[in-house]
């Protein structure tokens, strides 16, 4: 049967049994491809037509009752495709151009003998082979306007801006997003150029990182920039630039993201950690110069003569030297983090280990996690992390580093932390212990906060204390 590879189910309708035998066993021998069902009338053989999966009709024309042509009509209110060839007596010429116009697919006139029927196998073949084209070409047309209702759906509900350019930059499409991010109609913008929008200060970065990308033909380009609002404000986006073969002969595609809120809070964070940081080091130098000439007497003091109170004052001058340092380095490890790469958690966690905590302590890091981390200030969290379990639980203590759904945990066996002081415990100079400065944990918040990162104090398996950080990214 051609390209027609499943058997075809051909309903043949006649109300003579033997001419129907005839006919069917001649059909069947001209071509193993059809499968042939009989019905006696029309209204069986419509009742099988809505029932069954059938490839083709053939049907007498002269039968009592629901004639042929009648019957033609009433397929075609099921199926206007489904072939149906009608058998119609000799020079039957006027029944035959009824038939045409009702749309029948083809119709054969009845005679004598069997290879008149062989043409009629062939035609069947033919209208089948048609048919079952039509129906993959239908389908994959509704499945292409499926596919093509989900893209508008994802297109109109995306809180990302979709832009196609050409390689000038000229936007050739917005998506509805645009009307959201900036206010303007989705096709207000067509045929202007991107770079047009760009703040004045961002528009040479912008444009050089265009250009790269055209120069390359393929790729990405992510940055960060304003754009102009409808109502002359300046948004940030960050958009990833897109282009490779596909893209080429269209032009390139952009994808934005506004990121002004992000942008806001970045700036705050950097400016609250320039004030804090500007404001330490004024105290560490002006309190550097009394503490020096301090040490300096107390050295002469202690030459001159032995007196129980001179070494007290010497740990409170030691003791002020932790504090300044400590106080800088919370100011400087607060600032985002603008670099990062990947690190081995469990790696990181056994250097810190063999640097900070003492032989009888335990350290098990077992997380099998590599993060995107600043590898410096990461090393300085588990650090204090560490110390900090070691000041509270002894030099004994065991310690164990784990993954989190979203981030890892460190957890002590020491005596823990009551819940009414677990928020107090990230506040600068807040400490337990006589030794302690107090900035060890606010220092590690700052750190957390600064990769974009959360901490949390809670309570071990063990009773001790259990610090989980989350949000984490890794690789």
């Amino acid at each position: 049967m051609g390209v027609t590879t499943d058997p075809a189910r051909v309903l043949y309708v006649d109300d003579d049994p033997s001419f129907t035998e005839m006919l069917s066993t001649v059909l069947e021998r001209e071509t193993d491809c059809l499968v042939i069902e009989t019905a006696r009338d029309a209204e069986t053989g419509l009742e099988t037509v809505r029932e069954e999966p059938i490839d083709c009709v053939v049907s007498d024309y002269s039968m009592p009752g629901t004639d042929g042509l009648e019957f033609l009509h009433s397929v075609r209110e099921e199926d206007d495709e489904l072939p149906f060839l009608l058998l119609t007596g000799r020079g039957n010429e006027e029944i035959a151009s009824e038939a045409i116009s009702a749309g029948v697919t083809d119709y054969i006139q009845k005679q004598g003998g069997t290879d008149h029927y062989s043409l009629l196998a062939n035609r069947i073949t033919n209208a089948v082979e048609q048919y079952r084209a039509g129906q993959k070409l239908e389908r994959r047309n509704e499945e292409l306007e499926r596919v093509k209702n989900r893209f508008q759906s994802f297109l109109k509900h995306s809180p990302d801006v979709i832009t196609a350019i050409d390689g000038e930059g000229r936007i050739q499409y917005h998506s509805p997003a645009i009307e959201r991010v900036l206010g303007y109609d989705q096709e207000e913008l067509v045929g202007t150029k991107v770079v047009d929008h760009v703040h004045p200060d961002d528009r040479e970065r912008v444009s050089e990182g265009f250009f790269s990308l055209v120069e390359e033909g393929e790729g990405t380009v992510t940055q960060e920039y304003r754009v102009e609002h409808a109502d002359g404000s300046w948004v940030w986006l960050e958009s990833v630039t897109s282009a490779d073969e596909e893209f080429r002969d269209g032009g390139y595609v952009i994808n934005s993201r506004e990121i002004t809120e992000r942008k806001r809070r970045e700036r705050e964070l950097e400016q609250k950690t320039e004030r804090l940081e500007e404001f330490a080091s004024i105290v560490s130098h002006d309190l550097q110069t009394p503490i020096t000439v301090a040490d300096a007497r107390l050295e002469m003091a202690m030459a001159e003569c032995d007196s129980e109170h001179l070494p007290p004052i010497g740990d409170a001058l030691t003791r002020m030297d932790e504090i300044i340092d400590a106080t800088l380095t919370l100011a400087r490890e607060g600032r985002v983090v603008d670099e990062t790469e990947p690190v081995d958690l469990d790696a990181v966690a056994d250097h810190c280990f063999r640097t900070v905590t003492p032989e009888q302590a335990t350290v098990r890091a077992t997380t099998g996690l590599s993060l995107e981390a600043d590898p410096e200030r990461l090393r300085h969290v588990l650090e204090n992390l560490f110390a900090n379990a070691v000041e509270h639980a002894g030099e004994d203590v065991t310690v164990r580093v784990e993954d989190l759904p979203n981030g890892f945990y460190v957890a002590d066996d020491g005596p823990g932390i009551p819940e009414d002081e677990r928020e107090k415990v990230f506040e600068p100079g807040y400490s337990k212990t006589d030794s302690g400065t107090g900035f060890g944990l606010a220092i590690v918040e700052e750190i957390v906060e600064a990769h974009g990162w959360t901490i949390d104090a809670t309570e071990s398996d063990a009773g001790g204390a259990r610090f989980e950080i989350s949000g984490v990214e890794t690789v």
